[in-house]
């Protein structure tokens, strides 16, 4: 059996794809089914991560309508900023950053976005479905789910880099601190 998903081959009659997590042969009131958004939906949209995004998105529908519930998302909470703009919500990514700039916020900011992370991204891709659905033809519908979701890969090499010149930064930082401390000691000696 090949797996719908990842398409990795599985075996026959499994009920969870042991690769990419995916549950298979789902019970259709297990499915999210909010405003008619349906998994293979969120699937196009998402791309990476798609089976861990449908778990978690589930639990906000779990009652038959949306509502918050508190998950936790480690590549939020770590690299807030990075992430929202990996995932394209461009918005979140300037407020992150705006509110990084208050001295304090940033460690509440990170526990805050590793809490609710999920739950913005999940409002972002039930938006962006049913605007694309609205304007997009049945034949172009797919396509368009994939490219205006997914991952801006490039994020990644930008949160290399700026890690890089981060660590540049503080080193020179602490080296031009230890040197001026030495030099106060040599002097008081």
């Amino acid at each position: 059996m090949i797996c719908p998903y990842c398409k990795e081959t599985i075996q026959d009659g499994a009920i969870k794809c042991r690769y990419c997590g995916s549950m298979l042969n789902l019970d259709p009131s297990s499915a999210i089914n909010i405003d008619n958004i349906s998994s293979d939906e969120i699937r196009e949209f998402v791309g990476p991560n798609a089976h861990y995004y449908v778990q978690n998105f589930s639990k906000y529908t779990i009652s038959g309508r949306e509502q918050f519930c508190a998950t936790w998302n480690w590549s939020c909470f770590g690299f807030t900023f990075i992430w929202f703009l990996y995932r394209k919500m461009y918005f979140w990514s300037v407020v992150s950053f705006v509110v990084f700039c208050i001295p304090g916020i940033n460690f509440l900011l990170h526990i805050g976005a590793g809490i609710v992370g999920n739950y913005l991204y999940y409002r972002y891709v039930k938006e962006k479905i049913l605007e694309i659905r609205s304007t997009q033809l049945p034949q172009n519908y797919n396509p368009v789910l994939q490219e205006l979701g997914g991952v801006n890969k490039w994020v990644i090499t930008l949160g290399v880099v700026i890690g890089i010149i981060m660590t540049i930064l503080i080193s020179i930082f602490f080296s031009t601190m230890i040197a001026s401390m030495s030099h106060l000691v040599r002097m008081t000696i």
